[in-house]
Parts: structure tokens; sequence; C-alpha cells
């Protein structure tokens, strides 16, 4: 089981209600009681009161006319039914003088409560008081009685202990008390199962979805239920949960586009230091390789020179010419146009790499094939880097053919492509990717310099356009595509 912060337990929502709704009700609701009580207390005893002034008046009719007649035993009689009531302490009668003429019940009153008596015949008024009587609180009401001539001959007294009328009292209170106390157990219980059946349900499935979450399950989602500020809330988690998603996505997508931009910028980095380096090489390795080829070249002129002698020397100016053009090759890499572009007329271009490359193809013989439209774009670049590369394109399909070569152009939707085929052996898939690396070359033969498609691509990348290499459908072998820009679009 979860341990709960006392923080937690301390600000939850349920303890939050029952000190935000409960205690106020309750006090609210104790001073109601309180004074609702108060005035039933008094109306109760008002109403305790009353009977007894109802009963002293409803005896004072006979009692009068027993007292006319002379006759105590009526009065004593009277008095008797009136204590057999079962509400009454005690009842007494007393002449005009104050002195006891009857009594009913255990108290006898004493000369304190005659003079009394005396008093209240001479006031000749219904009075009621509390007083004390044998030692107990009572309330007695005084009731004057009257002669035939309206002279008053006596009093009449009926008495209620003050302890009964007290009891009567303190069991409406105690009645009062457990009944609110009742309510508010009632009120708390019906608070308590409320908030877990409307709101603590719901509120812990929330909980346990979050713990889900927090747990991994990073596409688990929230039920959407209970009361609509809960399901907002529950809603609203489940939209941050998948804005966290996307923004994940994202972020996930910028940091391997990072990662591509970092790579490819440590790749030029390489290539231009590559290249600061290979032009700094072919600039000094130029000097030296005139001045070797020069002296074979005397040597080769020598009269003393044999058939074999002359056999080697032309190895070596053979060797000579190779390591010249790939000191070309390197110049050429390490070149870097500065000037603006300018718009290349695709025909002139293509003439005249088609007419460098005519002297080896006839050596090779190899059959050189073209494919243009009788129209021919303008592009947006640098017509030496293009011719150059475009003429390491047909050199390298030159060398990889077996006996045709064929160069392609086809414009449209704004773009220009120039495909050249060859019927050679093709490129294996796995080096697809690899080919156009610095000094990589899949040629068996030693004749490549391995630079060739890397000029290819360098100038590719410097005129936002794109080289692929693909298997030839026409002649069967490796077909290379140059996608440009069309100017005019």
């Amino acid at each position: 089981m979860a341990h709960v912060p006392i923080t937690q337990t301390r600000n939850s929502l349920r303890l939050q209600l029952l000190l935000v709704i409960v205690l106020p009700l309750s006090a609210v609701g104790t001073g109601m009681v309180w004074m609702t009580y108060h005035s039933v207390e008094g109306w109760l005893e008002q109403r305790l009161q009353k009977e007894i002034e109802l009963v002293a008046r409803a005896t004072r009719v006979p009692l009068e006319r027993a007292l006319q007649q002379d006759d105590l035993a009526s009065v004593q009689q009277t008095l008797d039914a009136v204590f057999e009531i079962g509400r009454v302490y005690g009842a007494y009668v007393y002449d005009a003088s104050g002195q006891r003429v009857a009594t009913a019940g255990d108290a006898r009153p004493g000369p304190r409560e005659q003079i009394e008596a005396a008093e209240l015949v001479e006031l000749g008024e219904e009075i009621g008081r509390y007083a004390e009587l044998a030692g107990e609180d009572v309330f007695s009401y005084f009731v004057p009685l009257t002669g035939p001539t309206g002279r008053i001959d006596g009093l009449l007294q009926v008495v209620r202990l003050e302890s009964e009328m007290a009891n009567r009292l303190a069991a409406l209170g105690n009645a009062s008390g457990l009944a609110w106390l009742v309510f508010l157990a009632v009120l708390v219980a019906v608070l308590l199962v409320g908030h877990r059946l409307a709101v603590g349900r719901h509120v812990d499935r929330l909980v346990r979805s979050m713990a889900r979450i927090e747990g991994g399950h990073t596409t688990h989602r929230a039920t959407i239920g209970g009361p609509a500020e809960l399901a907002g809330v529950g809603a609203a988690l489940n939209r941050m949960l998948d804005g966290l998603d996307r923004t994940q996505r994202e972020l996930a997508l910028q940091r391997r586009e990072r990662q591509r931009l970092t790579e490819r910028m440590r790749a030029q980095e390489h290539l231009a230091t590559l290249g600061r380096f290979s032009s700094g090489v072919a600039h000094e390795l130029g000097a030296p390789l005139t001045v070797i080829d020069g002296d074979t070249r005397r040597l080769q002129k020598l009269e003393a020179a044999d058939a074999e002698a002359r056999r080697r020397l032309a190895r070596i100016r053979e060797q000579i010419q190779r390591t010249r053009e790939l000191i070309t090759q390197l110049m050429e890499f390490a070149r870097s146009e500065r000037k603006p572009a300018e718009p290349v007329n695709v025909d002139r271009l293509l003439q005249r790499v088609l007419a460098a490359v005519q002297p080896e193809c006839e050596a090779r013989g190899i059959k050189l094939e073209q494919q243009m439209p009788e129209s021919l774009p303008v592009v947006n670049g640098w017509s030496v880097r293009l011719e150059h590369a475009l003429l390491n394109l047909l050199r390298n399909a030159v060398q990889a053919a077996d006996s045709s070569v064929c160069v392609e152009v086809l414009a449209s939707a704004g773009k220009v492509v120039i495909a050249v085929d060859d019927d050679g052996d093709g490129v294996p898939a796995d080096q697809r990717e690899r080919i156009f690396e610095p000094f990589h070359t899949a040629r068996q033969t030693g004749r490549g310099t391995g630079l060739g498609l890397a000029i290819v691509k360098g100038v590719a990348d410097e005129h936002g356009a794109i080289v692929r290499v693909t298997n030839s459908t026409r002649l069967g072998g490796t077909r290379f595509e140059l996608h440009l820009t069309d100017e005019r679009q």
C-alpha cells in the first residue's frame, strides 16, 4: 500500500469538507438548537405553571361553596381529589386570618407560610411564585376564595415541585441534544460516503492512472468519468500526455536531424581539410613530375637506348601521366567556386563534354549514344564545375563499359535529369553509398583514382542537385542520374 504523506492527509478534500462545511454547520446548528431549546424550555415552564393555575381555578368554586356552608369535610375531600391528580405536590386552604384549614399532601405549611398566606388574603389577587416548602423548592399558585358578598373568606394554595418541572425540562434537553448528535453523526456519515461515491473513487482512479504513467506505462490514458470537474481533469491529463508524446517524438526527430547535420558538418569539414591537403600536395608534386617527364622524354630520344630501355621509359611516362591526372583530380576536388552562379546552357555544356570524351571512346571501342530533346533547358550554376562533373560521369561509364554508353537528358516539371548508362558489370548494392566517398573505387583494374565520383557529388551539393545510382534498364549495367533545377521555371 502506498504511503500517504502527512501533509497530504492534512490537506485532503475530505478533511477540508469537514472543516469548511461540517464544522461551521455544526456550530450554527448547535446555536440554533440551543436557542430553540431555551425557547421550548420557557414555553414548557409556562405550560407547567398554567396547569397548576388551571387546577387551582377549577378547584376554587367547590371550595368556596364548602367554606360558605362551613363544610370542612367537603373542603378536605376536594383537596384530596386535587392531590390525586398526580401533578400536584400539595394543596392547602387558609381562612381569612391565614390559618391553615385543610391540607392535602405530605408537606405542611409552617408559620412563615401562614403569615405569607395572610398577606395574600389581604392582597386579594391570584399570584404564582417560586418558594421553599418543607425543604423542597416548589412553585405555588394562590387563588383567593370569596363569599357571596365578595368578601375574601380564605385562600387556596396549589403546589408543584420545582424538581419535577426541572426533570421534565432536563428530559427535553437531553432528548434535543441526543437528536442533534444523531443528526450530526448522520450528516458526517452521509458526507463521507457521498465524498467517496461522488469524488473519492474518481480521484483514486486518476491517482492510479498517474502512478501507472509514472511507472513507465506512457501509453496509458486516464478513464474519463465522474463529476464534470474531475472528468475535465482527466481529459486535461490525457491531453497533456498526448502533448508530451508529440513533444517527445518531435524532440527525437530533432535529435536525429541534429545528429545527421552534425555528421554532415563533420564530413564537410573532413572534406575541406582533405581538399586543402590535396591542393597542397598537388601543387608540390606538379614541378618534380614535369622535370621527371622531360628527362624521360629526352632519354627516349637517345640513340644508345635499346628497345627494352625505351619500353621501360614509356612505362615511366605512362605512370607520370596517370599521376598528373591524379593531381588534376586533386586540384579539381579541392576547387570551390566563389563567384555567383550563372545560367548554364545544357546543350552547349553537353557538346563540350561529349567532344572531350569521344577520343577515349574511340580508343576503347565504346559506342557513345545520345538521347536528347530538340530543345535543352538552361540551369543555374557554374559551367566549369558542371562540365568537370559530367566529364567524370562519362569517363567513369566509359571505363566501366564493355561496348556501349548512352547519354540521356529528361526535362519535365521544372527538373532537368542528365542520365549516363553503361553496359558494364554494374555497382554492387552495398557499395552504392560509398562510391561517392573520396579515394573509394570499385574497380579491380587499378586505373581509377577514386576522386571522380567524389567530385561529382561535391558539384551536385554545390548546385543543390541530387546524384542517384541505379541499375540500367537500357543497357544492363549502371545508371547515374544528375537531377538539376530548370532555370526557366
